[in-house]
């Protein structure tokens, strides 16, 4: 059968790397981001989870390798469990490891869906780093902690998560992985209410504030195509990923 040339963009056109298909025509907000979600989650899920355990995995590495000739390291080491990890804390305030050993404590009790305990970890991770110094590693600890606190609380359902997650998107010295996440994570949210202007808002900020062809382009133009009323703002435009 002759391919139908009339529902193709034309020529020159930038929109033709947008697909919008027949399941999206006639849905709402909500029905249009459940769809989005339904055929993206694995991919969304994997993404974000294996990026944000990498970077405290390569944080955790760094501090006990700078540990790793002292009895320091060992002790952190040594730490198998929630008990031991938060007398190690308690033992070593002001050290980076001290930190590092609050947020696994906060990973896995999130991970056993205990979220208002792991929330309170989170925030007390961020209390540990504070104190461990201005290190560019250790800043990155403390990123980490407020986002996921901020991230915890609004899965919790709580008023002021969107405004902690604002707060982390909008810190410089937070490593831009970290406040890419926060950025998308707010215009999701953004979307699931209907708020289109707070989700530009926010997609604009990635491209603004965050490096060409950074982490989260491609989460980000999945969003965008999957709302028509993000679609029909120009300064929406998908951005072609980096390859």
């Amino acid at each position: 059968m002759p391919e139908d040339r009339s529902k193709q963009p034309p020529a020159g056109d930038d929109r033709n790397f947008v697909v919008v298909d027949e399941d999206f025509v006639n849905a709402d907000t909500e029905d249009r981001l459940w769809l989005f979600w339904e055929r993206n989650k694995t991919v969304i899920i994997r993404t974000s989870v294996v990026i944000c355990v990498a970077v405290l995995g390569s944080l955790a590495y760094y501090f006990w390798k700078e540990s790793a000739r002292e009895e320091l390291g060992r002790e952190y080491v040594a730490c198998q469990d929630e008990a031991a990890r938060r007398a190690f804390a308690a033992l070593h305030p002001g050290e980076p490891l001290a930190a590092v050993a609050l947020l696994e404590v906060a990973d896995d009790l999130k991970q056993a869906g205990k979220l208002a305990d792991a929330a309170k970890a989170y925030e007390a991770a961020d209390k540990a780093a504070t104190q461990a110094g201005d290190l560019p590693a250790v800043k990155a600890l403390r990123g980490r902690a407020r986002l996921y606190a901020a991230l915890t609380r609004q899965e919790l359902g709580e008023a002021g998560a969107d405004s902690a997650l604002a707060a982390v998107a909008d810190d410089p010295l937070i490593p831009e992985t970290l406040r890419g996440y926060a950025m998308l994570t707010l215009a999701n949210l953004a979307v699931t209410k209907g708020d289109t202007a707070t989700a530009t808002k926010w997609l604009n900020s990635m491209d603004k504030r965050l490096r060409a062809g950074h982490i989260w382009q491609t989460d980000k133009n999945w969003l965008v195509r999957s709302e028509p009323s993000l679609l029909n703002n120009p300064s929406n435009s998908p951005a072609p990923s980096s390859k």
